[in-house]
């Protein structure tokens, strides 16, 4: 799912939201994709940026090419692939197979897409990423607009023995041994972000393979399982479950217009609400969506940005742990 805002200066008109799916990969059909040969560990890193356009933006970015083409990524870890939107792969001229409607939005509707087998795709200062089929599919004008051309999945990024650092705080992205940087975090100050780990949504009968993470959470007291997603500015939860049909009460409309991939979404907000993952809790206004979750990977909202800002994120292909808040290294002993 993304979720971003796109202007709403004083005294103009609402705020726009949009939301693109990050389910797809989940019910594509095909073979199951050979395993990657192993790779020589290397080290890479890559800057996040929180600026588009001359403007503050409330998401990570990185900067890259598709097929040569220069593009703004979203650094997405509820996208559960590497996507790419149409239009730029109808810029460059992509080969692609249509999959018909498979997959789904953050709202639980079907979505279009297709598949490029070579999708030529680099991040600056991180390198090419792995020369396999990428998923390709619409994303809203909004987006569009501002130059987003794809959306990096950091799970996928990671390969053997590694694990893929996301400082959102020190606005980094790099790589490292996972054993190397697990013990890094432990070693650091903050408050541990889910400490009982998270349910692994995983899709492998498909021809793009799907991994995204599910954290057991609370919000206002009330058990929540929430997608752990760096590509949403705001926490929500879908109103069909039974956490957001609890706080239906106590929302009011949103000003803001937020689009699905499968159009405008009317979404309801709630004003300070208590979210708890872990031990890690802030007080955020939270969105409450109409729709579905999409069956692949069951869960009742997404915790997103507004949440995740000061956290270390540590992920690979099986796992993440975290630490959100005050991140500073601890003394060392002499």
């Amino acid at each position: 799912m993304l979720v971003v805002s796109c202007g709403g200066a004083a005294g103009g008109p609402p705020p726009t939201r949009t939301a693109s799916g990050a389910t797809l990969a989940a019910s594509v059909p095909g073979p199951v994709a050979s395993p990657a040969p192993p790779h020589r560990l290397e080290r890479r890193s890559t800057e996040l940026r929180f600026a588009l356009n001359g403007r503050p933006f409330p998401l990570p970015l990185v900067h890259g090419a598709v097929s040569g083409e220069p593009v703004w990524m979203l650094v997405d870890t509820g996208a559960n692939s590497h996507v790419i939107a149409t239009w730029v792969a109808r810029k460059v001229g992509m080969p692609l197979r249509a999959l018909g409607k498979v997959g789904s939005d953050h709202t639980g509707h079907s979505m279009t897409a297709y598949a490029v087998d070579h999708p030529n795709v680099a991040i600056d200062g991180w390198g090419a990423l792995a020369d396999a089929p990428m998923l390709v599919t619409d994303v809203p004008d909004a987006i569009a607009a501002m130059g987003i051309g794809a959306f990096v999945s950091p799970q996928w990024l990671a390969r053997d023995a590694e694990g893929i650092v996301l400082d959102l705080g020190a606005h980094e992205m790099r790589s490292a041994l996972w054993d190397d940087a697990a013990r890094e975090l432990g070693e650091r100050g903050g408050i541990t972000l889910a400490p009982d780990g998270a349910r692994l949504c995983e899709s492998r009968g498909s021809l793009i393979q799907g991994l995204s993470f599910v954290l057991p959470a609370s919000i206002d007291g009330r058990r929540v399982d929430l997608l752990l997603d760096t590509g949403a500015q705001r926490t929500d939860l879908l109103t069909t479950s039974v956490a957001g049909e609890l706080l239906v009460g106590r929302s009011a409309p949103s000003r803001e217009q937020m689009y699905a991939a499968s159009g405008l979404v009317r979404a309801r907000i709630v004003r300070a609400a208590e979210v708890k993952v872990g031990r890690w809790t802030v007080t955020t206004d939270i969105d409450l969506v109409p729709g579905v979750a999409d069956r692949s990977c069951p869960r009742d909202g997404a915790l997103s940005m507004d949440a995740l800002a000061s956290c270390v994120l540590l992920v690979n292909r099986k796992q993440v742990i975290g630490k959100c808040g005050s991140l500073e290294p601890k003394a060392v002993r002499p």
